[in-house]
């Protein structure tokens, strides 16, 4: 319903998906070559992130756990970390470490995308960017909130065993509250649990984390590339949506796609695009900037989809065929899963 809404009644009103249309199917095939070919370096970086937080995958299959994790939470929220958990089993990861290269992705990921609206506090404070320098670096310190709360509670659990039980405790105390409000079994043990993570965590951790943080900023940061690429080839050069402008609207919508309300943003994002653009190069580029936005889309959003359910489909095929464990088979209490 949000995306007909979106989709159906807000973007008509701002922009005409005929000249849309028109804009991009007068590229030349080079340049769609470029951005086809600048979407799928993505999944390198990316990969290499998963590969690196689970060190039994090779790094073809980090970059395949990556592109079939995305593909499913762009289509099916949430069923995509029950994907990338059977491939880590399915692999040879065991359940500690499946569920740790999981947690600590998602840590390296969000320190990342949290970081760089700061970055766009300190560009906005070189010059403003339209008539929403306010509502833009508002948005940009809740970033810098959000960020610090993060590497407090990281360092925090690094640094202290202590501090990690109290934090347990009161993630177990919450957890059983909402849990006791419908009517489920409380959980026990979380604090034992967390003490027993944290260990392999840091151990793993201090051997990556470099590589690791790394691998998450170029994976992030290619995608602006993508977004910058896409611009400039529908016209709108640097005259019209400098660099800096762009990168400083890239990190906020980056921060508000992340944002649960549809798989991978889609109809927010465009929305935020649209309008913030439109603010920096006027209404009178709105079908170019619209065309720009589609591009950067379907090559950042759409392209993955495809390709990661193709994934998901063999790893399935390979499972039925035998030549892989059924992670989701229970044996003795456990799911299966060894190295092939």
């Amino acid at each position: 319903m949000i995306l007909v809404v979106v989709f159906g009644f807000v973007l008509p009103q701002v922009i005409d998906y005929r000249q849309v249309w028109d804009t991009i199917t007068s590229l030349e095939w080079w340049q769609v070559a470029v951005l086809v070919i600048a979407g799928l370096i993505t999944y390198l970086p990316e990969g290499a992130l998963y590969a690196l937080l689970v060190p039994v995958l090779s790094y073809r299959r980090g970059v395949a756990a990556w592109v079939a994790s995305t593909a499913v939470a762009s289509t099916i929220p949430a069923v995509d970390l029950v994907v990338r958990f059977g491939m880590y089993r399915s692999w040879g990861a065991s359940v500690e470490g499946s569920t740790l290269g999981i947690v600590l992705s998602g840590v390296f990921d969000n320190i990342v995308k949290f970081s760089l609206p700061v970055i766009a506090i300190l560009a906005i404070a070189t010059g403003g960017v339209g008539d929403f320098d306010g509502g833009l670096t508002l948005i940009a310190l809740i970033a810098l909130v959000v960020l610090v709360a993060t590497v407090v509670v990281v360092v925090g659990v690094v640094r202290s065993e202590g501090f990690t039980r109290t934090l347990a405790r009161s993630i177990e105390k919450a957890a059983n509250w909402a849990l006791t409000r419908i009517k489920k079994d409380p959980i026990e043990n979380i604090e034992g649990r967390v003490i027993d993570v944290r260990d392999s965590a840091i151990d793993l951790v201090r051997s990556v984390w470099l590589r690791a943080g790394l691998a998450s900023a170029a994976g992030k940061l290619w995608t602006f590339v993508i977004l910058l690429l896409s611009l400039r080839m529908v016209g709108l050069g640097e005259e019209i949506i400098s660099t800096r402008d762009a990168f400083i609207v890239w990190a906020i919508v980056l921060l508000l796609g992340s944002i649960p309300l549809t798989p991978g943003g889609v109809g927010f994002v465009e929305i935020g695009f649209l309008f913030l653009f439109t603010q920096i190069a006027g209404d009178q580029y709105a079908n170019t900037i619209g065309a720009a936005v589609a591009l950067y889309r379907v090559v950042q959003w759409a392209m993955p989809i495809p390709i990661g359910w193709g994934v998901v489909w063999r790893w399935r095929r390979d499972i039925e065929a035998g030549r892989l464990p059924d992670p989701f088979v229970v044996n003795n209490g456990e799911a299966t899963g060894s190295a092939s």
